[in-house]
């Protein structure tokens, strides 16, 4: 402990020692008669045309842009169809620029805006941009764009980055605080026409929570400059069966108001196939085999809804208040299991079928208020956030079972039912002070403060057997509290050719855990300290060298730490377990680029307690155990290369081929003895985006993915692939745009996973709906010719629900 505090105290010594500065341009644009114009855009973009920031002019024509970097910079100004000469700055202080003069017949400012071409790939110190706009995937769901997005890598709807599946999803910087399996319903009926980028921070700053490995963050458009417009638009998908989604984006600026609401709707019949073949072992020897035939149909019904509302209260002070909700009122979901037991030599023993309808509904609405305070010193601000997260599940569920002996003749029943729910409200305030010091650093600190309380309840009844390991909860009610305490401090900097990112978080933690039938509590008090560390050096226009460090830590997700069973078929259960540790991880990664396009990296992470949703054979019951359990120590190492090019003016390349060695090391649950898997492995991406035609409205995207063996705890995965192709064309002068996507062509993204190792012996095969159909329509009104603007906003929370 002694020795955290010292380097503790070096590092807030160092960065009190070094020295940064944002400028301001301001100016007033005027009509050809030198009258001011009220209500002219004003537009400012680096030299090679990327969109930085835009503002409107007041009744005397007057404009100011703040927080300005020092650099090289485009600004122009536009009133209607009419624009101003674009100014070229170099900015290094605050600069009065004096009259933008805006002539009636002046090229229209639509060219300037429209006409700038963004990378679809930006490599920052410590992040990767994946910019959509303007590519076929524009008029998709934000779901199918997350699995296109370089870096992201999706198995069986888990999203892993950098070898780390503790993902937390922003939208706008406020983390989504629902599960993992609602989030990709969230984001599969929430359109990407309303997406700017996809941010996937490899290094997120110590100001974020240590929760979680990476963040990706969902930066979705907003207008810069005075106005209204919105969108319509209708997305229908064909699978083995139907989905469709339709939704509205709302948007409008005044003076001081930023607003925008967006909402759909999505109404989805989805069905997953499995087959588990698992051979049961009675005295060190394969005794029997029971092979399962698994199918579930899931209906749903979900509204999505979510707003943002920006005010300025004056120039110093910015008020904000966002809302994102998820409401599900009606999801079916029907298991039917055909399972058959034979002996070694495939002679039929006996069989039974299984079939499983579960209701369930679920909320929850996050709520976040934000304070910005500018401070009288230039640059300097100090910032508040408050959020809160209600999260209520409720599900029943009616498990019927047939056995049937060898001949086909019914020998017995078995009626099983459940009711549960989960309760969890989720409380955060934040305090974040930062400041300029100097020309070209910033230094941040904060304080935050969480507290999170989950009920989770079970009531069963039917249940007629008894079998060593099974322990079925009759009724019961699980509280889990937990508390967690944290400071920050960081420093950003920027000289020369240099780019500096360093951070050091410290977060103390309590919790417990408590079921009602017992009376002993499960409690956890531990303090750790979370540096992090990225600096980039660009050597000449062609070299550049980047080294990234962190060090984050990972928390049981609620549901997972209860300690009931569910029965999912006859013979399957899932468990929770209260005495699971949290993970903590350590990622160093080496890289260099060439030409801004070529990019190679060296990497190494190490994990303790990963937590895994593992299966396990019991033998003695002649069951599969669905357990969450803590791995041992987790390494993987190797190397990654990408490519990103404008091969020409209408094509552009992305390129990924990562290669690694990972090792799992598990504690076998009958005899506790630990075991390693391990593999080298590795994937390819490639993606492929056209712009066609002479006034650039025809994109099309071609996607393939390759993944080879790989583990996952005591489990090994096959290889798979998958090719994919999206096709855009927009109509009516842009205002509307009609889409066609494929997925998975040629269906072959189906995983097999194999378990073999002592006295366990087992596969699994998931078919999920891969190979889709894909049609949609979106229609834009209001003042369109601003729809490509942006504004971008942070906040920081957590998904552990």
């Amino acid at each position: 402990m002694k020795r955290e505090l010292r380097l503790f105290s070096i590092f807030v010594l160092f960065v009190s020692l070094t020295i940064a500065q944002d400028f301001k341009i301001s100016g007033t644009v005027l009509d050809g008669n030198e009258a001011p114009l009220v209500f002219a855009s004003v537009l400012l973009q680096t030299e090679d045309s990327v969109l930085i920031k835009g503002t409107a002019t007041d009744e005397k024509g007057f404009f100011q842009l703040d927080n300005i970097a020092q650099g090289n910079y485009l600004l122009a100004a536009s009133f209607i169809e009419n624009r101003s000469e674009i100014l070229p700055l170099s900015l290094t202080g605050d600069t009065d620029i004096g009259s933008l003069i805006i002539l009636e017949n002046a090229q229209a400012l639509d060219e300037v805006v429209v006409a700038y071409k963004k990378p679809t790939i930006e490599q920052k110190v410590d992040r990767l941009v994946f910019n959509i706009e303007n590519t076929a995937l524009s008029d998709s769901d934000i779901w199918n764009v997350l699995k296109r997005t370089p870096g992201v890598v999706v198995i069986k709807d888990e999203l892993t980055i950098k070898g780390s599946s503790n993902i937390g999803i922003m939208i706008n910087g406020r983390l989504v605080n629902i599960p993992q399996s609602d989030i990709i319903n969230l984001l599969s009926g929430s359109s990407a026409g309303n997406v700017e980028a996809i941010e996937v921070i490899t290094n997120p700053p110590a100001k974020y929570s240590a929760e979680g490995g990476l963040l990706i963050d969902i930066k979705m458009k907003k207008n810069l400059i005075a106005g209204y417009n919105g969108s319509l638009y209708n997305r229908y998908t064909q699978g083995v069966f139907p989905k469709h989604t339709v939704g509205t984006d709302h948007f409008f600026k005044g003076k001081r108001t930023d607003f925008s609401i967006n909402y759909s709707f999505r109404n989805a019949k989805t069905i997953s196939r499995f087959t588990d073949i698992t051979n049961f072992f009675e005295d060190s020897t394969v005794d029997e085999v029971w092979s399962a035939e698994q199918s579930a149909v899931t209906r749903r019904k979900q509204h999505n809804v979510s707003a943002f509302l920006d005010f300025e209260l004056n120039d110093k002070n910015t008020i904000s208040l966002s809302t994102i909700n998820t409401l599900t009122p009606s999801v079916n979901r029907f298991y039917d299991s055909e399972t058959v037991i034979t002996d070694t030599n495939g002679t039929l023993i006996s069989s039974f079928d299984t079939t499983n309808d579960s209701d369930y509904d679920l909320y929850n609405t996050s709520i976040y208020l934000d304070w910005a305070h500018r401070l009288d010193k230039k640059g300097a601000e100090i910032a508040f956030n408050t959020h809160y997260t209600n999260y209520e599940y409720d599900r029943g569920q009616l498990l019927n079972t047939d056995f049937f002996d060898a001949d086909g003749t019914l020998t017995g029943e078995n009626d099983f039912t459940t009711q549960s729910g989960q309760l969890t409200g989720l409380f955060s305030i934040q305090l974040d002070y930062s400041t300029p010091v100097g020309k070209s650093s910033e230094l941040e600190a904060g304080l935050r403060y969480a507290a999170i309380n989950s009920d989770n309840t079970i009531s069963q009844e039917g249940f007629d057997r008894n079998q060593p390991g099974i322990n079925p909860t009759e009724t019961g009610v699980f509280s889990y509290d937990e508390d967690i305490s944290a400071a920050y401090i960081s420093f950003n900097s920027g000289w020369n050719n240099w780019e500096i990112k360093m951070g050091l978080r410290a977060e103390y933690t309590e919790t417990i855990g408590l079921l009602d039938t017992e009376e002993v509590a499960t409690e956890n008090n531990y303090l750790e300290f979370f540096p992090s560390f990225s600096l980039r050096h660009t050597l000449n226009t062609k070299h550049s060298f980047g080294l990234n460090y962190y060090r984050r830590i990972t928390r049981p997700r609620y549901n997972r730490l209860n300690p009931f069973q569910y029965f999912q078929t006859n013979n399957s259960v899932v468990e929770g377990n209260p005495n699971l540790l949290p993970s903590t991880r350590n990622y160093i990664s080496l890289g260099y680029t060439f030409d801004k396009a070529y990019n190679l990296e060296f990497f190494f992470g190490e994990r303790k307690n990963q937590y895994l949703q593992q299966v396990f054979q019991d033998n003695d019951s002649n069951l599969l155990r669905f357990i969450s359990t803590n791995l041992g120590l987790s390494r993987s190492y190797g190397a990654d290369f990408s490519l990103n090019k404008e091969i020409t003016d209408f094509w552009n390349t992305f390129f990924l081929v990562s290669y690694f060695y990972e090792i799992n090391e598990f504690t076998d649950l009958g005899s506790g003895a630990q075991l390693n898997n391990d593999v080298w492995t590795g994937h390819i991406r490639t993606t492929n985006s056209f712009t066609f035609l002479s006034d650039k409205s025809l994109f099309a995207d071609l996607t393939f993915t390759y993944f080879s063996p790989t583990v996952n705890g005591n489990s090994r995965q096959d290889s798979y692939n998958q090719l994919g192709f999206a096709l855009r064309k927009t109509i009516w002068n842009k205002n509307a745009s009609i889409s066609l996507e494929v997925e998975d062509i040629f269906n072959q993204g189906n995983l097999f996973n194999t378990r073999r190792y002592l006295n366990q012996d087992n596969t699994s095969s998931f078919r999920p709906e891969n190979r889709l159909l894909i049609l949609g329509f979106r229609y834009k009104f209001g003042n369109t010719r601003i729809r490509d603007n942006k504004k971008r906003k942070r906040v920081d929370e957590r998904n552990r629900i």
